[in-house]
């Protein structure tokens, strides 16, 4: 029993990382040291929240999949270095997803993960068959685990990529609240629907106008399921004509079973993780998606 364990944990590990193709794109774009400067200048020094007690936070994701990964790893890290409302983990290893070890986190941040299997090796199809059933049965346990873990009362957070991530799953994006249907890339002017809710406050009240890559949503998003914070503000800018409602979400929170989730789909851009603003509504989220930040997450009534 001992060497077969030995022998899944080494699998496992070899599994983890990065092929030399997967490495050659992770070091073309790295944060710079200037650029960790500025996020970590940018990074907020008090949180809106007392945390209820020292908390912890996984970031969860492959920083050569997708560019804004390894800016939002050093965003999370300044966030919770700066203001103490929690303390980061960043990780990429799908073993940290399965229910004995997810357990050590109040709540989980899907960075940017992009990837319809990211639980699963990207070589899938050239390993042996012995091996591709070892991984099918633990991306099941880390998915079953992800969706227990947030609706027994934990925390989500999802940014930008995360509605583009496992489209062949839809418990997921069930719980996330939405699937990636497209985008745009300019400067937007954002509606701020609820300027008194807490996850707002960093905005003062008023909109905010932003350059990045906006997402725009498919099913399963529905205003009926979650809480939109902010939107395009179309009256200050040319409908996308994407969609025949014209409802362009940007930020939500949303009920899962006993937990919360919180989603930006901002954070495309590198220059976006040292906007003070960003930074704001992102800790507040976060804080909310961890339990500290007391905030309705029910839809509102039409």
């Amino acid at each position: 029993m001992k060497t077969s364990r030995f022998a899944l944990a080494l699998v496992c590990f070899l599994a983890a990382r990065p092929t030399l193709a997967q490495q050659k794109k992770q070091a073309e774009r790295m944060p710079t040291k200037q650029e960790i400067a500025r996020i970590e200048a940018a990074a907020p020094a008090k949180a809106p929240a007392k945390p209820a007690r020292p908390r912890k936070l996984l970031v969860w994701g492959h920083v050569y999949t997708h560019l804004p990964n390894p800016f939002a790893n050093e965003a999370f890290k300044a966030l919770g270095r700066k203001t103490g409302a929690f303390e980061a983990t960043i990780s990429d290893d799908p073993n940290l997803m399965l229910s004995e070890r997810i357990a050590a986190f109040d709540a989980v941040v899907m960075n940017n993960i992009h990837e319809r299997e990211p639980f699963l090796p990207a070589d899938l199809g050239k390993r042996p068959k012995a091996e591709q059933e070892t991984f099918r049965k633990r991306d099941q346990a880390c998915k079953k685990s992800l969706l227990a873990f947030v609706a027994g009362g934990k925390g989500l957070v999802g940014v930008h990529a995360t509605t583009a991530a496992c489209q062949t799953w839809p418990e997921y994006g069930e719980m996330v609240g939405g699937y990636y249907g497209g985008h745009i890339v300019q400067e937007v002017p954002l509606r701020n629907e609820e300027p008194d809710h807490p996850v707002n406050a960093a905005l003062g009240g008023k909109g905010w106008t932003i350059r990045d890559e906006i997402y725009l949503f498919r099913a399963p998003y529905d205003r009926g399921k979650l809480r939109v914070l902010l939107s395009l503000d179309l009256e200050k800018m040319t409908d996308p004509a994407k969609r025949p409602d014209k409802d362009y979400a940007v930020t939500w929170v949303k009920p899962y079973g006993k937990g919360r989730v919180f989603y930006c789909s901002l954070g495309h851009m590198p220059e976006v993780y040292w906007d003070p603003t960003f930074l704001r509504h992102v800790l507040a989220g976060t804080q909310f998606a961890l339990g500290d930040l007391n905030a309705p997450c029910e839809p509102r009534k039409p």
